[in-house]
């Protein structure tokens, strides 16, 4: 904190101290007090010492914050001065509203388990804290095994926790900036050929995942997508199915909870995909199968979620987790290689890049918001692309060489 200085002024016939307070991201602020003497004949004396009094005592700090600063510059004052890992508590708890359950719970896992212990060794305080510690924070969780992506994952969380102090005005400079953004490794997407895919729904048929592999296999959609789909979205007269809700696990306060939001990872997540006549029968099969378990079970069967496609027999919504373990136990029981839930979304995706599907058609039908996620996601798999590009570059070379 810069020396507070400041001169005599006079108002309304009385003196006044005029100080140059300094901020925290060091702007001067000029604040009047009143040193309660009036101008008068011999006064003078009397006010400079007051004003040097004045001066002494927010220099050596007493009552500098109360005195000198309003309630918003004295919380900006705390939170600056308060240590890394402190704020970083404060700011996870006050951004809870912003943010769905399971997000708050992921931020506050990353501060509590890593980021914590890091910065309480190395006691810096808010307004000292560079991109230099930050890196070291970085290169510390890479010598415990975390990837690149993880990283990153870190690097995100510190960067809005700071860029919220930041425009708060608690610091000038957002120190995440000046730090080195982690390097993800290259994303090499896992998925099953058509054969492999075939065997797939061989083997599930008779399988109570079976419904929701192949509408993971023909429509490419995220397990969410997949069970958040429900009747009142499928125009059996259209032959359309539409995507626009979604079903996901929520942690709060340790527990888990099912949650059904019609807010979609992004704008491009909504569409409307064609009803392929074999989804279409297994849908009505699966409709008629509801239909009898409802009349079997009656008041026993849930009627919370009677919208619902992917439902147990007894009418309870199929957990995503359930879908992600089972899933594993389909593959292992039948010795098939082990892949995610997620990455029969890729082999959707793979199989259209082997029919020289264009890479836009991919991106409006998998729902991803860029082109240049599902350019970077499945580039490396794009051989029919760069077999016609071969030719081309051979065809024009071959011509110049004539």
């Amino acid at each position: 904190m810069k020396r507070i200085t400041g001169h005599l002024e006079e108002k309304n016939g009385k003196y006044y101290a005029a100080v140059n307070h300094y901020t925290v991201d060091g702007k001067r602020k000029v604040k009047w007090h009143s040193l309660d003497l009036p101008v008068a004949k011999g006064n003078k004396r009397e006010a400079n010492y007051r004003l040097n009094q004045l001066l002494e005592k927010f220099n050596s700090g007493e009552n500098y914050l109360s005195d000198a600063m309003t309630p918003a510059e004295r919380e900006r004052n705390r939170l600056a001065e308060s240590y890394v890992e402190d704020y970083l508590l404060e700011w996870v708890e006050s951004h809870k509203m912003n943010v769905s359950a399971s997000t708050y719970e992921g931020y506050k896992n990353y501060i509590e388990s890593k980021m914590i212990p890091y910065f309480k060794k190395l006691h810096i305080k808010v307004k000292e804290l560079s991109g230099d510690e930050i890196n070291g924070f970085y290169q510390e969780m890479n010598k415990l095994g975390f990837k690149g992506s993880t990283l990153q994952r870190y690097h995100a969380v510190l960067h809005l926790a700071f860029k919220t102090a930041m425009k708060r005005k608690i610091i000038p400079t957002n120190p995440v900036e000046q730090a080195d953004r982690p390097k993800a490794e290259p994303f090499i997407a896992d998925y099953y050929n058509a054969d492999e895919i075939k065997t797939l729904l061989e083997v599930s048929e008779k399988d109570e995942l079976h419904l929701i592999i192949k509408l993971a296999c023909y429509y490419g959609l995220r397990r969410s997508e997949v069970l958040g789909l429900k009747w009142s979205a499928i125009d059996f007269d259209e032959k359309r199915i539409h995507i626009r809700h979604k079903i996901i696990e929520d942690k709060t306060s340790g527990k888990t909870v099912i949650k059904g939001l019609d807010v979609m990872k992004s704008k491009a997540s909504f569409r409307s995909l064609p009803l392929v006549p074999f989804i279409e029968q297994e849908l009505i099969k699966e409709k008629a199968k509801q239909e009898e378990m409802k009349r079997v079970f009656k008041k026993s069967y849930n009627s919370e979620y009677l919208d619902y496609v992917c439902v147990n027999p007894i009418g309870d919504i199929i957990k995503p987790q359930f879908v992600t373990e089972h899933f594993k136990v389909i593959l292992r029981k039948n010795g098939m290689e082990q892949i995610r839930f997620h990455d029969l979304r890729h082999s959707c995706a793979t199989l259209m890049l082997a029919n020289n599907e264009e890479m836009k058609k991919i991106q409006a039908w998998l729902g991803h918001s860029t082109i240049s996620i599902t350019a970077d996601t499945y580039a490396h798999l794009d051989m029919a692309s760069k077999v016609t590009s071969a030719g081309i570059i051979s065809d024009s070379l071959s011509t110049l060489a004539k």
